[in-house]
């Protein structure tokens, strides 16, 4: 049985790019029955061997989900270290008519995404920054609870991580100035 490609070992990979690397649908399936990958998702694969990280999973809800998508309220908290909360589910962002059910993924269906604003490309998928992460969670507080929202927020500045300054000037960019505020300035 033919090995893999080395980059298809180092993360999660989608039947179109094995097809790519070479490895044909036979392959992959011989690699799957004798446990060296396995089916993530439909159409979707990792290395069993390989350390399963959370960028993995964030790598894997975008190859569900495709593009475009951004890891995003929940997620992003937790990632940047501005909640308690775990998320039993990977909190991902996509355009409103984008339908998904995939099993572990919060698609959060956004009208007017901005993909533009405050979203940053990692290896393999996109996530929030920081500061539009908490100025989504106080937009969306009846997702994610009122006091998730403050508690991101006060930490992000308690932390050092951000400043109010650049907060503000996120909502401002993203047009939700007037739901922020209120935020801010109980916090100051």
């Amino acid at each position: 049985m033919r090995r893999l490609p080395p980059d298809l070992l180092k993360k999660p990979f989608t039947l179109s790019h094995a097809l790519k690397q070479g490895v044909t649908r036979y392959q992959l399936a011989g690699l799957v029955k004798e446990g060296v990958i396995e089916l993530v998702a439909r159409g979707v694969y990792r290395a069993t061997q390989a350390d399963y990280s959370e960028e993995d999973q964030y790598r894997v809800a975008t190859l569900k989900v495709g593009q475009p998508s951004a890891i995003c309220l929940l997620s992003a908290l937790a990632h940047y270290g501005l909640t308690d909360a775990i998320p039993k589910k990977t909190w991902i962002m996509v355009p409103e008519a984008k339908r998904s059910r995939y099993e572990g993924l919060k698609a959060v269906r956004a009208r007017d995404p901005r993909w533009q604003v405050g979203v940053e490309e990692r290896d393999g998928y996109a996530m929030t920054t920081l500061e539009r992460t908490v100025v989504d969670a106080i937009c969306a507080r009846t997702r994610v609870g009122t006091q998730i929202a403050a508690e991101s927020l006060r930490r992000a500045v308690q932390s050092k991580k951000t400043t109010l300054g650049k907060i503000m000037d996120m909502a401002n960019r993203l047009g939700v100035a007037h739901r922020v505020r209120p935020y801010i300035e109980a916090l100051s």
